[in-house]
């Protein structure tokens, strides 16, 4: 169950260079870092002191990486009760962000649940991840332009605040099971892609609260909307089928050449679309079963990148 969403939401290149082109590749001539900043791919998990506290993360680089080449980087957020390695094991995030040119990160909360709220006494998860994409940006050869956060259900109400967090280091935000409304200030419009089952028990498609409290969430295609006019989109969105079962809503032409999404599922409940837990879950659709999320959230990512903060 989540434990906390939200209804009403209260840098600098860092000596790297930047590429030019819009895909997860380097363009022929775009500047590279020097000096590289090599590093051994493993699978083993990773380990950052912050706060008085060992956190530890997950660490894929891209194939072929050579610490020459930026490439650009995405955290992998994980839900209410969940962990790094299940988070991986269900978005699948790391192998196929890795295969297509990515850097991913993976990282564990210290209790069962992101500190959205800022609750004093619990974890500074804001100053962790901040702090950690510096330390990466430093040993790892990171285009900063391309930065980008996602997450399931308490890691997507997460990576909402997240990006909308000063310094405002992120170009895109993907919110999966989980669409939260944008608390950026007005000159900050990180592109924003969302997911949402229209079954999903947990947090109600059409609005209600979350389950098993009286936490109120707004309809995900209300929210959707209120990303839009916060960012000066078309008022009109695009209506396109990605497949039979899912629908996606496109708000275009937004302020900074951002775009707002809302991928619905039909049917679809609140696992990760595609996942292990997507295909076990026997109330599931079958767009549900079978909407290759982490696909779709790449390629949205893919196509954007920091153009404010």
């Amino acid at each position: 169950m989540i434990a906390c969403l939200v209804a009403a939401c209260t840098g600098s290149n860092g000596g790297h260079a930047t590429p030019t082109t819009g895909g997860a590749g380097r363009a022929a001539g775009a500047p590279t870092c020097r000096p590289a900043r090599p590093a051994t791919p493993t699978t083993a998990p990773q380990t950052f002191r912050f706060g008085g506290h060992d956190r530890t993360y997950l660490l894929a680089l891209p194939r072929g990486y050579d610490g020459r080449t930026p490439a650009p980087l995405v955290f992998d957020f994980h839900g209410f009760l969940g962990r790094k390695e299940t988070t991986e094991a269900n978005t699948n995030m790391g192998a196929k962000g890795s295969a297509r040119g990515f850097i991913v990160v993976t990282p564990d909360s210290l209790g069962v649940q992101w500190n959205m709220f800022s609750a004093p006494g619990e974890a500074d998860d804001y100053g962790f991840v901040h702090a950690l994409l510096g330390d990466l940006e430093q040993r790892l050869c990171v285009d900063t332009s391309r930065v980008y956060a996602a997450g399931h259900s308490n890691g997507s109400a997460f990576a909402a605040f997240l990006v909308c967090k000063a310094p405002y280091e992120f170009g895109a935000v993907a919110m999966v099971s989980a669409t939260t409304p944008t608390s950026c200030p007005a000159d900050v419009t990180p592109a924003a892609i969302a997911v949402a089952g229209t079954a999903d028990p947990q947090v109600p498609y059409a609005g209600g609260t979350v389950r098993g409290s009286t936490i109120p969430i707004p309809p995900a295609q209300s929210v959707i909307a209120g990303y839009a006019k916060k960012y000066g989109c078309d008022a009109t969105p695009l209506n396109t089928v990605l497949q039979p079962g899912v629908d996606e809503l496109r708000y275009a032409h937004c302020a900074g050449g951002s775009e707002v999404v809302l991928d619905t599922v039909a049917g679809g409940t609140h696992p990760w679309p595609s996942s292990g837990d997507a295909i076990r879950d026997p109330t599931d659709s079958t767009a549900g079963k079978t909407f290759p999320a982490t696909d779709r959230i790449l390629d949205f990512l893919t196509a954007h990148r920091r153009t404010s903060g």
